[in-house]
């Protein structure tokens, strides 16, 4: 225990030795930044304002070092035997403990200094040394001169005569948690800077709900706090058979894993928690010590002592490996990461000036001779550079030609699609509704249809502009390029056909003939329309023949010729059969010609001729398109021109200015590398506490 306990003491002097060396070694900095000239960023004065605050920093955080210590705080209903505990582990009967209720106000058991004997001192009291008998009168409950259970009494015991004490170990007594009745208040007073805590209990009872309720506000306001549970007395439990003293240990343990584990959640592992539990006897162990230390034999001793003063020294053990361990990560693991913070600070700012002096050296031993060839060498690279980008522009709005043409085209295809989407008042009788119809229609398509292809074909200009290189990509192309398209201008002299015509008049029907099985006949004038809301024109037979064809206006008689004809053939009832049947189809027709049939009719006609007019300035549109990204690009390259000459005359005044004062920090660099070197010693010695005291943290 001894040796794992001194690991503390150890730690603090190596890191009260570390940061000592480290304020030494701030102030040769700040000395040696005093004798630069002032650069004209000031960074000399920067560097020394920060250097100056780590250097306060650090005279702040020595004293505290010294006053480290590892504290551990006993808590327990009264009679539980937390001062007898106490007195255990310190091998002396220096606390008062009786039965009842003995202990009265809070006792703080740690070493006084080397010429000082034993005293008591009692907190906000001017620090009266009163001697060490005053500690039973005014510690003990059963004394008239009893402090409050608020209060603080401080036990100064000599090192030489407590070994654990002379570890830095600080042993805080409490008067019990069913007596102090604010909890949060001696939670923040006295135990937000313990590192482990012991909840000493009577075995012969079981858990308390004040016991629960301390340690949940415990719990609260420390993150996973270190906690020992101790069963005390477990001497009782002898006189049980070997049986059930088993089971009542099992129910023990139980209770204490739950608490542990399910109630606090303080330990996740139950392993670990079953080892922070142990059935102990303190009266027993302390006159088993006294015993030894007097070399006499205990003729008194109960059956299982020896087992319970075992378990009582692993207790030890596990308290001493678990005060030690945390202790060292909650007293020196934020000293230890503010060291390594302000040694790499000071280890960033020496390597940025040397790294300054090093470019400003080497310019200067080059001279003006190598300045102008590299000036000569970068507008080379410049000039080479310009003639890329012009190649790249003319690259750019080639692709931006035949990407424009491409996504039109697809547009077109989707034109049915997109016409067929709208939906809007449609009226065909009144031509000024119509119009209005086909105005909605027009607007509804470039939103649709054209401005996808503006955001489109931007985004793939962007990404081929990207793939050119990271010069290329400082260009940039408009937010959204403009189509050049009005639908309304290119539907200006669309008229659209919306009078009913028969799908099975004669013409309908020789159409039809042609469109499935082709006749060698002369090529006919182009018919505007076709079928149901078409204007059909005169549609004649070769002269040979000597027929003519009406249109589907006199469809009706020719039928009724055809019939006559027919009838003469097939018969009557056969032609009057196909007659009727003729009749019901046109009086299908006829009636399903409704305003919606009539504007599908509309959109129809409305799609082949807009499709007809953007094929016809597919390439013209595509063209504008390759213009609008040649102009953008063309700006763009000459505003990246400008950047460049900006910056080349900003370089060529800093080279200006740092080749000046070079000449006054060249004799500063030799003393620069000597401090990096010290500093870089620091920070191994750092790392090497680290690797050996905090094992689990970085630096």
């Amino acid at each position: 225990m001894s040796a794992m306990l001194s690991e503390f003491g150890q730690a603090k002097i190596d890191m009260l030795n570390i940061y000592e060396d480290m304020a030494r070694h701030l102030q040769m900095v700040v000395d040696e930044l005093q004798l630069m000239p002032n650069l004209k960023d000031l960074m000399n004065e920067r560097m020394r304002d920060e250097l100056l605050a780590c250097i306060q920093r650090i005279k702040a955080i020595c004293p505290m070092l010294q006053r480290k210590r590892m504290k551990v705080a006993f808590f327990g209903r009264t009679s539980n035997g937390k001062s007898a505990v106490i007195n255990a582990m310190l091998h002396e009967r220096i606390l008062p403990s009786a039965m009842g209720h003995t202990t009265s106000c809070f006792c703080q058991v740690e070493a006084c200094a080397r010429q000082e004997s034993a005293h008591v001192t009692i907190e906000d009291s001017d620090d009266q040394k009163l001697s060490i008998d005053c500690l039973r009168e005014l510690a003990s409950a059963h004394s008239g001169r009893a402090l409050s259970p608020h209060s603080l009494l401080h036990v100064r015991w000599p090192s030489s005569r407590c070994e654990l004490l002379g570890h830095d170990v600080v042993l805080l007594d409490t008067p019990g948690v069913d007596v102090t009745a604010q909890l949060d208040e001696c939670i923040d007073r006295h135990c937000l800077n313990a590192d482990v805590f012991v909840l000493v209990l009577n075995a012969e009872s079981t858990i308390s709900r004040v016991e629960r309720q301390f340690f949940e506000l415990v719990a609260q306001q420390l993150s996973r706090p270190n906690l020992f549970i101790l069963n005390n007395r477990w001497d009782a439990a002898a006189s049980l058979e070997p049986q059930l003293e088993q089971l009542v240990r099992a129910q023990h343990t139980q209770r204490c894993l739950q608490l542990l584990v399910e109630e606090l959640g303080i330990y996740a592992n139950v392993e670990l928690a079953r080892r922070r539990i142990f059935h102990v006897s303190a009266l027993e162990t302390l006159r088993l010590r006294q015993h030894a230390k007097r070399k006499e034999e205990d003729r008194f001793r109960a059956p299982g002592a020896q087992l319970r003063y075992e378990e009582f020294l692993s207790f030890e053990r596990e308290f001493a490996e678990c005060i030690t361990q945390s202790a060292l990560r909650t007293k020196f693991q934020q000293h230890c990461a503010g060291a390594a913070e302000m040694l790499l600070q000071l280890h960033e700012l020496l390597q940025q000036l040397a790294k300054q002096l090093a470019q400003l050296a080497a310019e200067k031993t080059a001279a003006k001779t190598a300045l102008a060839a590299g000036y000569e060498c970068w507008e080379l690279q410049s000039v080479q550079r310009q003639e890329e980008l012009s190649q790249q522009v003319e690259q750019l709005s080639e692709e931006s030609c035949r990407l424009a043409a491409q996504l039109l085209h697809e547009q077109i295809l989707r034109l049915p699609a997109a016409v067929q989407q709208f939906r809007g008042p449609f009226q065909p009788n009144l031509q000024r509704e119509l119009r209005q119809y086909q105005r909605l229609l027009g607007v509804h398509l470039e939103q649709l249809l054209l401005q996808q292809v503006e955001m489109q074909l931007g985004q793939l200009l962007q990404q081929k502009l990207h793939q050119l290189g990271t010069d290329q990509a400082d260009c940039v192309l408009p937010v959204q390029l403009y189509c050049a398209v009005d639908c309304q201008q290119l539907m200006s002299g669309f008229q659209a056909d919306l009078e009913f015509r028969f799908s099975w008049g004669m013409v309908a029907i020789l159409k039809r003939i042609q469109a499935k099985m082709p006749l060698p006949l002369p090529q006919l004038p182009p018919l505007p329309k076709q079928l149901n809301g078409h204007r059909e024109e005169l549609m004649k037979l070769p002269s040979h023949l000597g027929v003519w064809l009406p249109d589907t206006e006199n469809s009706m008689g020719a039928m009724l010729l055809l019939g006559g004809v027919l009838t003469r053939t097939l018969g009557w009832r056969l032609t009057l059969t196909l007659g009727a049947v003729t009749g019901a189809f046109y009086a299908y027709e006829r009636i399903s010609w409704t305003p919606r049939a009539q504007e599908r009719s509309f959109k129809s006609q409305y799609t082949q001729h807009l499709q007809r007019r953007l094929r016809d300035g597919l390439q013209q549109t595509a063209a504008g398109f390759g213009q609008q990204v040649r102009q953008q690009l063309t700006r763009s390259m000459q505003q990246l021109q400008r950047e460049t000459e900006h910056k080349r005359s900003e370089l060529s005044e800093d080279l200006a200015m740092l080749s000046n004062e070079l000449a006054q920090l060249q004799q500063h660099q030799s003393k620069i590398q000597a401090l990096q070197a010290t500093g870089e010693e620091l920070r191994q010695r750092l790392k090497a506490f680290q690797l050996r005291y905090l094992p689990e943290q970085d630096i």
